[in-house]
């Protein structure tokens, strides 16, 4: 786990890669304390096959996830997505029930944070989460499953 002081502001890059659409995907996330130019924690995560759309919000996601588990109550996410962006900000209309539910799922998770600012910014300021999620989405393979867990790098049998 990474230990930050308290008050630190922490921005979390967030980004989402399919190849083809759908197909294998990942996401990418670096997260920066405030004056640092290296990331305190990196993800690059495959999510297996999907749209590139549900690759953008499970990374917001799991970068609100990462700040719940961090106990860290003001999260900045900045995302080149002007889609999700927009739908999360409820400037557009979201038309379909499987993009609904992620809306919803991150609505839940940000009113479980004190503060939460979601910016959109340009693609070429994004380049270390694209990188991560290019990454993460050239794995051909499917995610784990919920009977896997991992222990320091390594795969081991889940209990479930």
């Amino acid at each position: 786990m990474v230990t930050i002081d308290n008050g630190a502001i922490i921005t979390a890059f967030v980004d989402g890669s399919s190849r083809g659409n759908p197909g294998f995907a990942g996401i990418g996330i670096a997260l920066f304390v405030e004056g640092c130019d290296e990331p305190v924690e990196e993800i690059s995560k495959s999510i297996g096959t999907t749209t590139n759309n549900v690759a953008e919000y499970e990374a917001v996601i799991t970068a609100l996830k990462w700040f719940l588990d961090h106990r860290i109550g003001t999260a900045v996410i900045k995302l080149d997505s002007e889609l999700v962006y927009r739908q999360l900000v409820g400037e557009y209309r979201v038309k379909t029930a499987h993009i609904l539910s992620l809306v919803k799922r991150a609505h839940n998770l940000m009113d479980q944070l004190n503060d939460v600012s979601i910016i959109l910014i340009p693609r070429e300021a994004n380049k270390w989460a694209d990188r991560l999620a290019q990454k993460a989405s050239k794995v051909k393979k499917a995610p784990p499953t919920a009977k896997t867990r991992f222990i320091q790098g390594k795969i081991a049998p889940g209990n479930g």
